[in-house]
């Protein structure tokens, strides 16, 4: 998966940072993780696609369920007709017509209605895993952000010390 991919490099990025003397601190590349987190972002709709790919699926299944019922009624028909001509018995050639009519339609409902079933399983896990790798690479993403928002103030903060320290020792403070 992208997203993993990109989280990875994020990691890596700020673990293979140059480091701040003394302090847990490190120094990043600010275009770097920028750049990162753009792709973070293009990266996180390829899930929603998968979603929808699952979806237009779940169609396919429908439609092929349909088409199944379909050919079994049709099927069925032309097993009845070519009964009713053959037989001379018409009562009993009508009974067995009905009778394979009717089981044919229980048995293409009953395609019908699993198929739907299953299309919304399907449907509701794929919204689901999409939902969850939505929230955990935001969540990802945000901890990452805290994390560097903390860290340059720490650096900014530092900085700020040794200005004050510099400007104070100094005979006259240059600006």
């Amino acid at each position: 998966m992208e997203i993993l991919g990109l989280i990875d490099r994020l990691e890596t990025l700020i673990t293979t940072s140059p480091r701040v003397p003394a302090t847990k601190k490190v120094i990043l590349d600010t275009e770097r993780v920028l750049e990162l987190i753009d792709h973070l972002r293009l990266a996180v709709p390829k899930d929603v696609q998968e979603a929808q790919e699952i979806l237009a699926r779940r169609e396919g299944v429908i439609n092929a369920a349909l088409l199944e019922a379909r050919k079994i009624k049709a099927d069925a028909e032309r097993e009845s007709q070519a009964r009713l001509e053959q037989s001379e018995i018409m009562k009993q050639a009508n009974a067995k017509a009905e009778e394979v009519l009717a089981d044919a339609k229980s048995r293409a409902d009953m395609l019908v209605a699993d198929a739907q079933r299953k299309a919304q399983r399907i449907l509701a896990d794929a919204q689901a895993v999409a939902e969850q790798r939505i929230t955990e690479a935001s969540r990802y993403a945000q901890e990452v952000l805290y994390r560097l928002e903390e860290s340059l103030s720490g650096a900014l903060n530092s900085v700020r010390r040794g200005l004050d320290a510099l400007e104070s020792h100094a005979p006259t403070a240059v600006r």
